[in-house]
């Protein structure tokens, strides 16, 4: 009796100290209201952990303004979603950690006590010690599958990571774009305006006709209207900026053109594709998490094997006789026989490699597109690059004889108007040549940085 109890007594000790190593609750609070920085010079900038290795290359400086990558930059480090997408890659992270450890086996223990003691009789006890076999058979392939599992997590994330900065960099283009589109516009609107004003004021005199008034009317309305619509584009692609990189909406980037445009050679994006496999992110994720499901598959197999648990006891009971016993609970494979468990794990593998063949032929097929919408623009760009010069130059050519009556106004106006519409086509065509490189590297998971290797 008096081993038994002594038993009973250090699991309970045992159980007592281990509780003493336990972690401890802390409560943890929302915020009261929004966290956004009040100018850009609050936002995070430490590179060390700058991820997507096409951004690593470029040149972080700020004092000369900040060109589109160096946005794309601080998008991927101060991004508000990109913060709970991390706190999603640790939670995977944990859960790895968790598969790690082993079960904690158990120990049931009871004391009875006789009601009536008499000569002979005593206090009887029962420890029973027991250990979870079946999680030691499948613990190989669960760690697996949360390692698998949470490396998909941290490539997930790192694609996260490029997609937010690649779309900051076509907020930032665009909103360069538009404003550089806005001083040309602001420009002619201004000198239409000055035109319909001297136009008007000669029409109130009597010395001009209604038709050529109304005429210059409209060309001063058109260009305010697309003024005010480049005015829109570029205020909005700002709004979004500020939105991605977590500033206030009020708050106002220093932005600059990033100079020349990367146009990488056929040759090196036909190879870019050809080794995509093995270096974008999301194709790598999930690879991983089919990986991860192959585990997973392996463990419900694992499932299969009867023997689930196995104890042992040393009991004492009233009379101080005392017994060591053996005990296992098995389960006995006659009609499930985790034959469902398989199933849906199988299928689920499967689904998986559908899911990545299909991501796969989707990227050639963006790829494909990007280079098409890329050619497409710069045949566009070298058709209007070599008429938009021509066309300036006749506009500003014919001010003087149309100041002196030698061009009518219709002939004017229809000039004017056609240099202003190729003009606008061009700032367009350009920003759509420079937007397709964008999504074209984005795709192909490609440095902004001439001569890089990705």
């Amino acid at each position: 009796m008096g081993n038994g109890r002594a038993i009973a007594i250090g699991a309970v000790l045992a159980a007592c100290v281990n509780l003493g190593a336990c972690a401890s609750y802390a409560p943890s609070e929302l915020a009261k209201g929004p966290v956004l920085a009040a100018s850009p010079e609050r936002l995070t900038v430490d590179l060390s952990k700058l991820r997507p290795a096409p951004l690593r290359a470029h040149k972080f400086d700020p004092s000369d303004g900040l060109d589109p990558t160096e946005v794309a930059i601080l998008a991927t480090l101060n991004n508000p979603e990109l913060r709970a997408k991390r706190a999603a890659a640790d939670v995977a992270a944990a859960q790895a950690f968790a598969a790690g450890l082993l079960p904690d086996p158990q120990v049931t223990f009871s004391l009875d006590f006789p009601t009536n003691p008499a000569a002979g009789f005593t206090t009887a006890y029962n420890v029973a010690p027991s250990l979870d076999l079946m999680a030691l058979i499948t613990h190989s392939a669960a760690l697996r599958a949360a390692r698998a599992f949470a490396s998909k997590a941290d490539l997930e994330l790192l694609w996260a990571e490029w997609s937010t900065a690649q779309q900051a960099r076509q907020l930032a283009v665009t909103a360069l774009a538009d404003e550089e589109k806005a001083k040309v516009l602001g420009a002619l609107a201004r000198r239409l305006g000055e035109r319909f004003r001297q136009s008007r004021a000669a029409f109130d005199r009597g010395d001009l006709a209604a038709s050529v008034t109304g005429g210059d009317l409209a060309a001063k309305l058109d260009a305010e209207a697309v003024l005010a619509t480049a005015q829109h584009d570029a205020a909005k692609a700002r709004g979004d900026l500020n939105a991605l990189l977590g500033l206030e909406p009020a708050s106002r980037l220093n932005l600059v053109a990033s100079g020349a445009v990367v146009d990488p050679k056929a040759t090196a994006l036909d190879a870019a594709l050809a080794s995509l496999a093995d270096r974008r992110p999301d194709l790598l994720a999930l690879k991983a998490g089919y990986g991860a499901q192959d585990a997973n598959l392996r463990k419900a197999i694992l499932m299969q094997f009867p023997v689930v648990n196995l104890g042992f006891s040393h009991a004492g009971d009233t009379s101080a006789v005392v017994t060591n016993g053996v005990a296992a609970t098995i389960t006995i494979p006659i009609f499930n026989r985790g034959r469902g468990e398989i199933k849906v794990q199988a299928a689920t593998r499967e689904q998986l490699r559908a899911e990545y063949q299909a991501r796969l032929d989707q990227t050639v097929a963006d790829a494909a597109a990007a280079r098409r919408e890329r050619e497409a623009s710069r045949l566009m760009i070298d058709r209007l690059e070599g008429r938009v010069p021509e066309l300036l130059a006749m506009a500003a050519w014919a001010q003087e004889p149309y100041r002196r009556g030698d061009i009518d106004s219709a002939a004017f106006l229809a000039l004017e108007q056609s240099a202003l519409n190729h003009q606008v086509a061009l700032l367009d065509q350009r920003l759509a040549f420079e937007l397709a490189g964008i999504s074209l590297e984005t795709v192909l998971f490609l440095p902004s940085d001439p001569g890089v290797q990705p």
